[in-house]
Protein backbone atom coordinates (compact mmCIF):
# COMPACT_ATOMS: atom_id res chain seq x y z
CA UNK A 1 0.00 0.00 0.00
CA UNK A 2 1.50 3.11 -1.11
CA UNK A 3 0.51 6.51 0.30
CA UNK A 4 1.98 10.08 0.18
CA UNK A 5 3.51 9.74 3.58
CA UNK A 6 5.13 6.65 2.21
CA UNK A 7 6.44 8.34 -0.98
CA UNK A 8 7.84 11.86 1.20
CA UNK A 9 10.19 9.40 3.38
CA UNK A 10 11.86 8.07 -0.13
CA UNK A 11 12.15 11.91 -1.52
CA UNK A 12 15.76 13.68 -1.11
CA UNK A 13 15.77 17.01 -1.97
CA UNK A 14 19.13 18.70 -3.69
CA UNK A 15 19.79 21.31 -1.40
CA UNK A 16 22.31 22.68 -4.11
CA UNK A 17 20.01 22.80 -6.66
CA UNK A 18 17.21 24.45 -4.72
CA UNK A 19 19.37 27.61 -2.89
CA UNK A 20 21.02 27.59 -6.56
CA UNK A 21 17.58 28.29 -8.13
CA UNK A 22 16.34 30.38 -5.06
CA UNK A 23 19.51 32.74 -5.31
CA UNK A 24 18.81 33.03 -9.15
CA UNK A 25 15.27 33.87 -8.01
CA UNK A 26 16.27 36.54 -5.96
CA UNK A 27 18.01 38.31 -8.27
CA UNK A 28 15.34 38.11 -10.99
CA UNK A 29 12.85 39.56 -8.62
CA UNK A 30 15.30 42.17 -7.27
CA UNK A 31 15.59 42.94 -11.50
CA UNK A 32 11.80 43.01 -11.91
CA UNK A 33 11.37 45.25 -8.82
CA UNK A 34 14.22 47.66 -10.42
CA UNK A 35 13.04 47.14 -14.03
CA UNK A 36 9.16 47.83 -12.71
CA UNK A 37 10.39 51.11 -10.89
CA UNK A 38 11.86 52.36 -13.97
CA UNK A 39 9.15 51.65 -16.12
CA UNK A 40 6.39 53.70 -13.91
CA UNK A 41 8.90 56.43 -13.32
CA UNK A 42 10.52 57.19 -16.72
CA UNK A 43 7.10 55.46 -19.17
CA UNK A 44 4.08 56.21 -17.13
CA UNK A 45 5.60 59.05 -15.43
CA UNK A 46 4.83 58.06 -12.11
CA UNK A 47 6.94 59.14 -9.04
CA UNK A 48 7.02 55.80 -7.83
CA UNK A 49 9.52 55.44 -4.56
CA UNK A 50 11.27 58.47 -5.69
CA UNK A 51 10.25 61.26 -2.92
CA UNK A 52 11.20 64.71 -3.35
CA UNK A 53 13.32 66.91 -1.48
CA UNK A 54 15.52 63.88 0.01
CA UNK A 55 19.03 65.19 -1.38
CA UNK A 56 21.05 62.24 -2.20
CA UNK A 57 18.93 59.71 -0.18
CA UNK A 58 16.28 59.73 -2.51
CA UNK A 59 16.03 56.36 -3.96
CA UNK A 60 16.57 54.84 -0.60
CA UNK A 61 12.77 53.15 -0.76
CA UNK A 62 13.66 52.29 -4.09
CA UNK A 63 16.93 50.50 -3.03
CA UNK A 64 15.01 49.17 0.10
CA UNK A 65 12.15 47.69 -2.31
CA UNK A 66 14.76 46.28 -5.02
CA UNK A 67 16.38 44.36 -1.36
CA UNK A 68 13.31 43.31 -0.06
CA UNK A 69 12.20 41.69 -2.56
CA UNK A 70 15.44 39.88 -3.24
CA UNK A 71 15.01 38.81 0.78
CA UNK A 72 11.49 37.70 -0.10
CA UNK A 73 12.61 35.15 -2.68
CA UNK A 74 15.31 33.72 -0.03
CA UNK A 75 12.25 33.77 2.39
CA UNK A 76 10.54 31.83 0.02
CA UNK A 77 13.31 29.63 -1.22
CA UNK A 78 13.61 28.47 2.72
CA UNK A 79 9.93 27.94 2.85
CA UNK A 80 10.18 25.71 -0.16
CA UNK A 81 12.76 24.07 1.41
CA UNK A 82 10.94 23.42 5.21
CA UNK A 83 7.78 22.07 3.16
CA UNK A 84 10.17 19.79 1.66
CA UNK A 85 11.27 18.49 4.36
CA UNK A 86 8.26 18.35 6.53
CA UNK A 87 4.91 17.40 4.79
CA UNK A 88 3.74 15.25 2.14
CA UNK A 89 2.20 17.37 -0.11
CA UNK A 90 4.81 20.75 -0.02
CA UNK A 91 3.98 21.94 -3.61
CA UNK A 92 0.32 22.14 -2.53
CA UNK A 93 1.45 23.74 0.70
CA UNK A 94 4.18 26.01 -1.03
CA UNK A 95 1.60 27.38 -4.14
CA UNK A 96 -1.59 28.00 -1.79
CA UNK A 97 1.13 29.87 0.83
CA UNK A 98 3.02 32.16 -2.19
CA UNK A 99 -0.96 32.77 -3.36
CA UNK A 100 -2.08 34.14 -0.27
CA UNK A 101 1.39 36.25 -0.07
CA UNK A 102 1.43 37.81 -3.45
CA UNK A 103 -2.54 38.49 -3.28
CA UNK A 104 -1.51 40.17 0.10
CA UNK A 105 0.96 42.26 -1.63
CA UNK A 106 -1.56 43.50 -4.06
CA UNK A 107 -4.85 44.07 -2.35
CA UNK A 108 -3.12 45.72 1.19
CA UNK A 109 -1.35 48.43 -0.87
CA UNK A 110 -4.71 49.17 -2.68
CA UNK A 111 -6.93 48.88 0.53
CA UNK A 112 -4.66 51.70 2.51
CA UNK A 113 -4.05 54.29 -0.20
CA UNK A 114 -5.33 54.45 -4.08
CA UNK A 115 -3.15 56.24 -6.43
CA UNK A 116 -1.26 55.40 -9.79
CA UNK A 117 1.36 55.30 -7.92
CA UNK A 118 0.02 52.65 -5.79
CA UNK A 119 -1.46 50.93 -8.43
CA UNK A 120 1.61 50.60 -10.11
CA UNK A 121 3.48 48.87 -7.29
CA UNK A 122 0.68 46.38 -7.03
CA UNK A 123 1.13 45.34 -10.61
CA UNK A 124 4.97 45.01 -9.47
CA UNK A 125 4.27 43.16 -7.13
CA UNK A 126 2.08 40.62 -8.98
CA UNK A 127 4.80 40.15 -10.98
CA UNK A 128 7.38 39.54 -8.65
CA UNK A 129 5.08 37.32 -6.61
CA UNK A 130 4.27 35.19 -10.17
CA UNK A 131 7.88 35.17 -11.11
CA UNK A 132 9.49 33.47 -7.71
CA UNK A 133 6.37 31.02 -7.50
CA UNK A 134 7.13 29.26 -11.05
CA UNK A 135 10.93 29.73 -10.69
CA UNK A 136 10.97 28.07 -7.27
CA UNK A 137 8.19 25.55 -8.46
CA UNK A 138 10.09 24.31 -11.10
CA UNK A 139 13.23 24.25 -8.97
CA UNK A 140 11.43 22.11 -6.21
CA UNK A 141 10.66 19.67 -9.24
CA UNK A 142 14.15 19.65 -10.20
CA UNK A 143 15.52 19.36 -6.72
CA UNK A 144 13.34 16.89 -5.60
CA UNK A 145 14.87 12.64 -6.20
CA UNK A 146 13.72 9.74 -5.23
CA UNK A 147 15.54 6.97 -3.49
CA UNK A 148 18.86 6.68 -2.58
CA UNK A 149 21.20 10.11 -2.67
CA UNK A 150 20.50 13.22 -3.84
CA UNK A 151 23.27 13.42 -6.95
CA UNK A 152 26.23 16.23 -6.33
CA UNK A 153 27.08 19.16 -8.12
CA UNK A 154 28.63 18.40 -12.12
CA UNK A 155 31.06 20.83 -10.20
CA UNK A 156 32.30 18.62 -7.76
Amino acid sequence: MSSSYADHDRRRVNGWRLWGIGAVAAVLAGLLAKSGILVAQRFLLLPLFAPQGYGVWRDAAATAYVLGAGFIALAATLLLRVLLAATPRAMLFFGWIMTALTFFAVVVPLALHRSNEVLAACVVNLFIGLIVTSLLAGAARWALTRGGRAPRPAWR
